[in-house]
């Protein structure tokens, strides 16, 4: 490795531990405003408190690391061509693969760091610190029993159990309901195929409802569609819902695979699926963007263009992110597509900036 690759390398991965530490700081610092009131109207133990922060950390880290590597890469080209470094070389035909290889390996490793801390470290931090927030902030019921494949949840008066929710599409799919009266003797109990929030209460659909009579037997009556007002909305449901990141890989998948072999709709879970996948390749992207955007600005980079330029892209990488996820969601596009689309713009992007930046 020559003298240069070893200093851009160093220089790198000091500017990205900075990076990284402003945007766990900044982000910390915004979440415990928005939160404190409610850890203190919980009453939530200081020591609690402290732990909920700490276990966000790792997720905190694993959503930054895509823009430390830009930032890094940006500041460092940047202190780089303020020497005139980048344009002796560019005029002199000299190969960038001294300075974009250390570059490139660094970002490597960081998507390998992103996959660790996505596959063994945030799954377990995230559903600690999820519980912190729903059970003991938030006071939310905690189920009687949870696993990947079923929902269960307990009201007062009334005992749900969930296939698959759909939060955002206020809806959920294989639920049964069990309602008891005040002694909590069972008087009713609905099986159906769908449930849809309307705003006042659900409509539920292709299933069947058992009443209890007077006598104490049961009557049967199949619908295609039935309306019931109770007392739980989407939303209370929302908590018992096991979180991408609270899976690993494996999980995730078969996930998929069991709901799908059941006739569910999984077009959500498999975007998501395939966003883990995709998203700790994100590193390598945005430092072939970074390398791509400081060889084109030449010396016009340095650390405040630097940063305004990574800031920037990574907002646009981040909106673009959002929305073809969202799209995928509602299976306008199928979920590969909408998890790698993102990367595919960019990198993209970058090899136009960088094929013009030769010339």
């Amino acid at each position: 490795m020559s003298i240069i690759s070893r200093y851009i390398g160093w220089e790198l991965a000091k500017i990205i531990a900075i990076c990284l530490g402003v945007f766990i700081a900044i982000y910390l610092v915004v979440e415990f405003f928005e939160t404190i009131d409610d850890f203190n109207e919980a009453r939530i133990p200081f020591s609690q408190t402290l732990q909920y922060f700490l276990l966000r950390v790792p997720l905190i880290v694993q959503q930054g690391i895509p823009m430390a590597v830009l930032m890094g890469t940006l500041i460092t080209l940047g202190l780089v061509a303020r020497s005139n470094e980048l344009m002796a070389l560019k005029a002199s035909g000299v190969s960038p693969i001294p300075i974009a290889g250390p570059i490139v390996a660094i970002a490597l490793l960081m998507s390998l760091a992103d996959f660790a801390l996505i596959e063994y470290v945030v799954p377990f931090t995230s559903s600690r610190a999820n519980y912190i927030w729903d059970v003991k902030v938030k006071e939310r019921p905690l189920p009687s029993s949870f696993t990947q494949e079923k929902i269960w949840y307990r009201s007062d008066r009334a005992l749900y159990n969930i296939r698959v929710l759909h939060p955002k599409r206020q809806m959920l799919e294989g639920v049964t309901i069990y309602i008891f009266d005040r002694t909590f003797r069972l008087s009713k109990r609905l099986d159906a195929r769908k449930g849809q929030w309307e705003g006042e209460g659900w409509v539920f659909s292709d299933g069947i409802v058992l009443h209890r009579s007077g006598d104490g037997n049961f009557t049967m009556e199949q619908f295609q569609q039935y309306r019931l007002k109770l007392k739980e909305r989407p939303e209370d449901f929302q908590h018992l819902e096991k979180k991408p990141e609270e899976m690993t890989f494996a999980e995730l998948g078969r996930y998929v695979a069991k709901i799908q072999s059941e006739g569910y709709d999984a077009t959500r879970y498999q975007v998501d699926f395939q966003a883990k996948i995709a998203f700790p390749f994100t590193p390598v992207i945005m430092a072939l963007l970074g390398i791509a955007v400081a060889l084109f600005q030449g010396k016009r980079g340095g650390i405040a263009v630097g940063v305004a330029a990574s800031v920037s892209l990574a907002f646009i990488y981040l909106l673009v992110f959002q929305l073809v996820v969202s799209i995928g969601y509602t299976g306008s596009l199928p979920p590969i597509l909408a998890a790698w689309v993102p990367n595919i713009l960019f990198g993209m992007m970058s090899l136009y900036l960088f094929t013009h930046a030769m010339h």
